[in-house]
């Protein structure tokens, strides 16, 4: 019979090996290499759409940029998919997680940040 305290110690050495082997996975799907990933583009967009600060430069940068980023990234449209999804979710968690007096500190910096950013893009002062 194995002591309890050896219990413990595999559960907490499976825990961290599941700890570590998920950031690997999460690091693994989008390399950094390849600069901005799809999950980024995508949540950036997201912020100015919750904070108010989309306009069609915006969308027609947004739009530059992910179609760039897609076709850099190698990835199957399945992945492809996976990854958009995870920026609109990041950027729902995240404005959730502000309540109203942190969304306007949050869309006074990265809402604004993120349209300057598409913006720029579709006037063709930076490229995707």
């Amino acid at each position: 019979m194995v002591p309890e305290v050896h219990k413990w110690e595999a559960g907490q050495l499976l825990v961290a090996s599941l700890a570590a082997a998920g950031l690997m996975l999460c690091a693994a799907s989008e390399p950094a290499a390849q600069g901005r990933g799809l999950t980024r583009v995508v949540y950036e967009f997201a912020v100015t759409s919750y904070c108010g600060t989309l306009d069609p430069a915006v969308e027609a940068g947004f739009q530059a940029e992910l179609k760039a980023v897609t076709e850099r990234s190698g990835l199957d449209s399945e992945a492809a998919r996976q990854q958009r999804i995870r920026g609109w979710v990041e950027a729902e968690r995240e404005w959730r997680n502000r309540g109203l007096g942190g969304n306007r500190a949050w869309c006074a910096g990265e809402g604004v940040e993120a349209a300057r950013h598409f913006q720029a893009i579709a006037r063709g002062e930076r490229q995707p």
